[in-house]
């Protein structure tokens, strides 16, 4: 049976990248799909000339005044569309999104892709998002989990009902489209690449201070940061314009800035560095390794269920710059040889357990079930 369905993104680099393969088999299939997000001018084209139909309906601050403009754009945006079921992903529209389906009673099939501080802070925003996912959650038709610490929270803080959610493999990969790729490298030259949202919680601050330590000590290393200036949180959470010119100027990074495919500077690098104090699932761990790149990463939830230590990368302790430091200069010192057997390793790991069909499969029999 044909639908309409509305997915509700917190932004449209979403919908470029991770979400890309999901969204163009669910139109496939025959649904009628409209994306209900934000983005630039720019982002909006590229949607467009893949074909996908989208509505901006902004973002919202913890402004009210913000949040009463977002839930109506919300309401609007589902009344055109005539959604049969609505998708939504992270944080603010798996709340704000899900409270407008549940009193228009649009069947919504919800994804948390991630918690972050959500159940450890005790500052108001987070006790206010607790309550509200409380609610928000409790009439949804489907919730996925992308990894089992975040599902067990959930459970155990009465967030969600019994069968009411499955865990799956985060956003899964699709190993074809990621897979490697020969490019000219200068085997002289070490490259660390960092990918994501310039957040202080993503583990920037460590990997440049790991960068200037390291560059002190080796002449023949590379730091490479690709990932988007966020506005969209907290401020103490974010990194500037400022912070990160003066890195620049300094000469400890090279900044890329945005791109919708990074597959080149996955090929590129040596290894890809993501000291993230916490993840859903990382998308970009599994894409790194699908490329066949060793990962760095932290000891936590969303990481270490990618990245087996001493096999297919090192784990360090969380928001530690020594020991990050420390196993960044361990992968310098292995022999070459050994870096590309721990990447190999990681394609193998994730085409098994991460393919991006099992993600795929979980969606199209969920709307099937739940859709009008």
């Amino acid at each position: 049976m044909k639908r309409n369905i509305a997915i509700i993104e917190n932004n449209i680099i979403s919908t470029l990248t991770v979400r890309s393969k999901l969204t163009k088999v669910l139109m496939n299939e025959g649904h009628k799909v409209t994306i209900l997000t934000t983005g630039t001018e720019q982002q909006f084209q590229k949607a467009k000339e893949l074909g996908f139909d989208v509505i901006d309906i902004n973002t919202s601050s913890q402004n009210p005044a913000d949040i009463l403009k977002y839930l109506k754009n919300v309401q609007q945006s589902l009344k055109k569309t005539k959604a049969d079921v609505c998708l939504t992903f992270t944080i603010r529209p798996a709340i704000w999104g899900n409270i407008i389906t549940r009193i228009m009673r649009i069947p919504t099939i919800t994804n948390i892709t991630g918690v972050g501080p959500l159940f450890e802070s005790d500052r108001l925003v987070y006790r206010f998002a607790r309550m509200l996912y409380k609610f928000s959650l409790k009439k949804t038709a489907k919730i996925f989990f992308q990894n089992n610490d975040d599902m067990s929270l959930f459970i155990e803080n009465n967030f969600i009902s019994t069968n009411q959610y499955a865990l799956i493999p985060g956003s899964g990969v699709d190993h074809e489209h990621f897979k490697p790729i020969e490019v000219a490298k200068d085997d002289k030259k070490m490259i660390f690449l960092f990918i994501g949202r310039l957040l202080k919680d993503k583990g920037v601050i460590e990997f440049v201070e790991s960068a200037r330590k390291l560059k002190q000590e080796f002449d023949h290393l590379e730091f490479r940061i690709i990932g988007p200036l966020w506005l969209q949180n907290l401020k103490e959470n974010t990194i500037t314009k400022q912070q990160v010119d003066g890195w620049v100027e300094e000469g400890i990074i090279n900044y890329i800035g945005e791109l919708s495919d990074v597959r080149t500077q996955i090929a590129e690098s040596d290894c890809l560095v993501l000291p993230s104090y916490r993840e859903g699932t990382s998308n970009v761990l599994l894409e790194a390794s699908s490329m066949e790149r060793p990962c760095i990463t932290c000891d936590t939830t969303g990481c270490r269920e990618i990245v087996e230590n001493e096999k297919t990368g090192y784990l360090c302790k969380v928001a530690d710059i020594e020991d990050l430091a420390d196993k960044m200069k361990k992968m310098i010192l292995l022999p070459r040889e050994s870096r590309i057997q721990m990447g190999k390793n990681a394609r193998l790991k994730v085409v098994k357990e991460y393919d991006k069909k099992i993600v795929i499969d979980a969606y199209l029999n969920a709307i099937e079930k739940y859709g009008k």
